[in-house]
């Protein structure tokens, strides 16, 4: 599981902010559906986990920042 927030020995792109931010630059104005941004997410993160991933979707939907609907995810 990655950290939080980056601090003074783990860079941004290997926290969960980072990987919030990635997914949402990988989303932009499109509607995917979760197999279609993690396929994506993938090609872009090749190391990151699954779970950090999904986590990274848990942070952006809690804060608003995406919505879910018909098994399609898209900016607010």
């Amino acid at each position: 599981m990655s950290e939080l927030f980056p601090d003074k020995f783990t860079p941004i792109a290997k926290t969960l902010v980072g990987e919030a931010a990635t997914i949402l630059l990988l989303l932009g104005q499109r509607t995917l559906s979760v197999g279609q941004l993690f396929v994506e997410y993938r090609e872009t993160v090749p190391t990151s986990p699954y779970d950090s991933f999904a986590t990274a979707l848990t942070l952006l939907y809690g804060a608003g920042a995406i919505n879910h609907h018909d098994g399609m995810l898209r900016i607010e």
